[in-house]
């Protein structure tokens, strides 16, 4: 990489170079003269860039050696497991999509919010619509607050803070004391919904799948669309879809499921006379 370009951090160019000389070497463990030589760096620099990898895991010093450390591992893993999530949800959820005919999305905590990975659209010409890509908040949205209720409660807490959380309507829970007592309900139900919280006129159904080894959610996915269509029954329906849904999933992947701890909760109906929603409804021709 030319040093003259405006964007190149060439401290990150440095740290970058020493990581791929373990690649590039037969041998798993180098010494600090080693990758010295290597790159013709003087040992100062290397020293202070493998001091820095190893606070972060992403090399282990024994001895007077250093190797790759268990970091970069789950940096490959956490690929891995986005590109096997996404193939292996395809089927099921554009089969969820074609047999109630309403928007499917899949996504994943990214940070403090949900990142949408995949988007599986209504045919209907008044449907619910989001990009890949888009984000959306935690406290509001079905897709982030069933990744919530199988998180850890400190992991929760960082999260979402103790303050009053911002309301995107009239029915968004501001309250993170409402909020913990509505994360217990969805964890004994097995599902979230998002009844108008985040837009008006727009009901979205959620599950999550979970990782048992690691005891976190990998992902989750929803049923979105306008509330008029949205009824009690129909939602009934659609959760014990999306919770065999998740349990496919979550096979497949060599994952468990969140399974119901108690009765299901009667999810709320369709509340008539709503606005449409505004930026994510597509009329189509």
């Amino acid at each position: 990489m030319p040093k003259e370009d405006v964007y190149y951090i060439e401290l990150i160019g440095k740290t970058l170079d020493v990581l791929e000389t373990f690649v590039k070497s037969p041998q798993p463990q180098l010494s600090l003269s080693d990758i010295s030589h290597q790159l013709q760096l003087n040992k100062n620099s290397v020293f202070r860039i493998l001091y820095s990898l190893a606070e972060h895991g992403y090399v282990v010093k024994d001895n007077q050696k250093y190797e790759l450390g268990p970091k970069l591992l789950e940096l490959g893993n956490a690929r891995m497991r986005h590109n096997d999530l996404l193939s292996i949800a395809t089927p099921p959820l554009q089969a969820l999509r074609d047999r109630f005919g309403e928007t499917v999305n899949l996504g994943i905590l990214d940070q403090d919010v949900i990142r949408y990975i995949g988007v599986w659209e209504s045919r209907d010409r008044l449907r619910l619509a989001e990009r890949v890509g888009a984000t959306d908040m935690l406290h509001c949205s079905a897709l982030g607050k069933v990744l919530l209720a199988y998180l850890p409660s400190s992991e929760v807490r960082s999260l979402i803070g103790t303050k009053r959380l911002p309301a995107m309507t009239r029915h968004t829970i501001t309250s993170a004391v409402a909020l913990t007592a509505e994360l217990e309900t969805i964890r004994k139900q097995g599902y979230s919904t998002d009844a108008e919280e985040s837009m008006l006129g727009a009901f979205c159904v959620a599950c999550a799948i979970i990782d048992p080894a690691r005891n976190r959610p990998i992902a989750s996915f929803s049923m979105s669309g306008p509330t008029v269509r949205m009824t009690r029954e129909r939602v009934t329906e659609i959760s014990r879809a999306l919770r065999a849904a998740a349990a496919e999933v979550a096979e497949k992947l060599g994952s468990g499921s969140p399974r119901a701890t108690g009765p299901s909760r009667k999810s709320t109906p369709a509340r008539k006379g709503a606005r449409k929603k505004n930026t994510s409804v597509a009329l189509s021709d």
